[in-house]
C-alpha cells in the first residue's frame, strides 16, 4: 500500500509519537509510507519518507498551496490511504479531498474526547462538514469515540476503536528499585492548560507538607504556561522541589529514576505517556476520566484514578504509593503486564488490517 500521513508539527505529543511509530512499522512491513507535517522541522525525526512543509504554525494561510505543490512532487495520484491526525491537519486534508479528484480512500485519527470547537455552532457545521470527508475515523479510546458521536451523530457509523500502541522494547519492563533517600513523581506532557500542572503543583505541595520523605516532582515538558507553574510553585513555597525539565527526548530513562508516574490532565483523549509509565513497571495516579481509565483500568489494579479538580484527593493517593513501597511495586509489576495490550505491533496490525477493508 502506498500511505500517507498528514500531521499539525513534530513536537513529541501523543498523536505525533503515534504518527511516527505507525510511519516507521509501515516501512518495516515493506509499504510505501509518506509523514508530512506542516509546522516545524524533522529535528528527531529523521529517515526516509518524513518531509516538513516548515512552517511555523498549521494555521498559517500558506499551507495548504504549499502542501499541494508537495503532494504533486510526491505523486499523491498513486496514494492509497490519505489519513490525517489533528485539526487543522483534517481540515486541510479534508480541503485536499475536494481540491483533487484522487483514488485515494480518506481516513483520520480522532485523539481527544473534547476541544474548544465543540459546544459552538461554528463548530458543529466545520467538524460536520470535514468529518463527512473520510471514510473512516479511528478513535483512540472509547470515550474519545463516544464524545464525537454525541457532537455529530451522523458519523457515528464511520468510528472504529483502536487504542494506542507504543515500543515496548524502549522501555525498562521491570518495577524500578525503590530509593529510600528520595523519592521521585514524574509528568510528561505540554504545560498546558488540559495537563492540569497547575492544581498538580497544589498536590504536589500539599504532600510535601503531609509526609516526612524528601520529594522531588519532575515535569518532562514545555508549553506557554511555564512562566506562570514556576511562579506558582515558588508562591506555594516547592520551586526548589519542582523540576521543569523542559523537552526530554529520551522519556524511558526519566521513567527508570521515577517512583511514581502522575498524570493530572483535566482533558485526555488516550493518555500515551501512562503506557509508557506502565511499560517502565510504575505505578500511576492519574485522573478519573474516561480515556485516561480505557489506558490503566477502572480497577485500579495499576494505580490510583483520582479527581483532577481536588489537590487533596491527588496528595492522599501519591502520599499512598510513595509511602508503601509493597503496594507501589505490585501496582507497577500489574501495570507492566497490562502495557503488553498496548503494543505498537498490534495497534499496526489493526491500522493495516481496517485500510484492507477499506480498499
Amino acid at each position: 500500500m502506498r500511505i500517507f500521513q498528514i500531521i499539525n508539527s513534530f513536537q513529541m505529543g501523543g498523536a505525533e509519537k503515534l504518527a511516527l511509530c505507525l510511519h516507521q512499522r509501515y516501512l518495516e512491513r515493506n509499504h510505501d509510507s509518506i509523514l508530512i507535517s506542516l509546522a516545524g522541522k524533522e529535528s528527531g525525526w529523521t529517515g526516509k519518507g518524513v518531509f516538513s512543509l516548515g512552517f511555523s504554525t498549521p494555521y498559517d494561510p500558506f499551507v495548504f498551496p504549499s502542501l499541494l505543490d508537495l503532494i504533486g512532487e510526491l505523486d499523491l495520484s498513486k496514494a492509497d490511504i490519505i489519513h490525517a491526525h489533528l485539526f487543522p491537519s483534517q481540515l486541510i486534508t479534508g480541503l485536499l479531498c475536494e481540491a483533487i479528484p484522487l483514488r485515494a480512500r480518506f481516513v483520520t485519527t480522532e485523539h481527544s474526547t473534547a476541544n474548544r470547537r465543540r459546544g459552538t455552532p461554528v463548530g458543529r457545521l466545520l467538524d460536520r462538514w470535514f468529518y463527512e470527508r473520510f471514510c473512516r475515523i479511528i478513535c483512540v479510546s472509547k470515550a474519545a469515540a463516544s464524545g464525537l458521536a454525541e457532537w455529530i451523530p451522523e458519523v457515528s457509523g464511520k468510528l472504529e476503536v483502536i487504542f494506542n500502541g507504543i515500543d515496548l522494547k524502549e522501555f525498562s519492563r521491570k518495577p524500578p528499585p525503590r530509593y529510600i533517600d528520595q523519592k521521585t513523581i514524574l509528568s510528561v506532557g505540554r504545560l498546558t492548560e488540559a495537563k492540569n500542572y497547575h492544581s498538580a503543583i497544589e498536590a504536589f505541595s500539599l504532600l510535601r507538607a503531609r509526609s516526612s520523605l524528601d520529594l522531588q516532582y519532575c515535569i518532562a515538558g514545555s508549553g506557554k504556561l511555564e512562566a506562570m507553574l514556576k511562579k506558582h510553585a515558588f508562591e506555594l513555597g516547592v520551586s526548589g522541589s519542582v523540576r521543569f525539565l523542559g523537552e526530554v527526548s529520551d522519556i524511558s530513562s526519566l521513567m527508570k529514576r521515577a517512583d511514581v508516574f502522575f498524570m493530572p490532565s483535566s482533558r485526555e483523549g488516550f493518555g500515551i505517556a501512562a503506557v509508557e509509565a506502565m511499560a517502565s513497571g510504575l505505578p500511576v495516579v492519574a485522573s478519573s476520566l474516561p480515556g485516561i481509565g480505557d489506558v490503566v483500568g477502572r480497577d485500579q489494579h495499576c494505580g490510583i484514578l483520582v479527581d483532577p479538580g481536588s489537590p487533596p484527593e491527588m496528595a492522599e493517593a501519591l502520599r499512598c504509593l510513595l509511602e508503601n513501597d509493597m503496594l507501589s511495586w505490585r501496582m507497577g509489576s500489574t501495570a507492566l503486564k497490562r502495557a503488553d495490550t498496548f503494543s505498537i505491533e498490534i495497534t499496526t496490525d489493526k491500522y493495516l488490517e481496517l485500510y484492507e477493508n477499506i480498499l
